[in-house]
């Protein structure tokens, strides 16, 4: 850990033989990254690319206090994946509607299926943003809450509130859905 982030600071000091270094110890992971969010490989590249040319502008921001260097640039490799996926799609709910409705069930679960994903699409609309972001890194990206609190630079406090209140407020829905469902909906 200590070499990366001194490789970080004489990147910071302008030394091109850091970010060599720097850049052959990790191109395979932020890579990695980035395919998985995007699933294009020119789309991966070229978010390496820019996390490349981020992390040695910016090589001094890091903060050995916020975590490991491994940590810091994988958090931004999936920012910066996640920020061209909604550039593409125009809003994040679009990757949770895709991941849901992509899924192949057997055919007599089918229309169930997916009319519970519509409704927890549905749902997941209604949240406010930050529980939107929150769960949505938590439960479908697999962040863990600390990446979730250093994406958005918010404190873990916060972060777990969000995921919890949002829950909360998709399992009210959940009830109001059943009530309203149970009532035959004239009321």
């Amino acid at each position: 850990m200590e070499e990366d982030h001194l490789l970080l600071k004489r990147m910071a000091d302008g030394q091109k033989q850091a970010f060599d270094s720097f850049y052959e110890k990790y191109h395979i992971y932020i890579f990695q990254i980035a395919y998985k969010v995007v699933s294009n490989r020119s789309e991966a590249e070229d978010i390496c690319h820019d996390v490349f040319l981020e992390i040695y502008q910016k090589a001094i921001q890091y903060n050995p206090e916020r975590g490991s260097v491994k940590a810091w640039i994988g958090v931004k490799t999936r920012s910066r994946a996640i920020d061209r996926l909604r550039k593409k799609s125009g809003l994040l709910t679009n990757k949770l509607e895709d991941i849901l409705m992509n899924a192949s069930p057997s055919a007599d679960q089918y229309v169930i299926e997916r009319m519970e994903k519509e409704l927890l699409v549905n749902a997941m609309s209604r949240l406010p943003k930050e529980q939107q972001q929150a769960i949505y890194h938590m439960y479908f990206e697999h962040f863990t809450q600390k990446e979730i609190a250093f994406r958005y630079n918010r404190p873990l406090g916060s972060v777990k509130s969000s995921i919890r209140y949002g829950l909360q407020n998709l399992r009210k829905q959940k009830s109001l859905l059943r009530w309203y469902g149970s009532s035959g909906g004239d009321k």
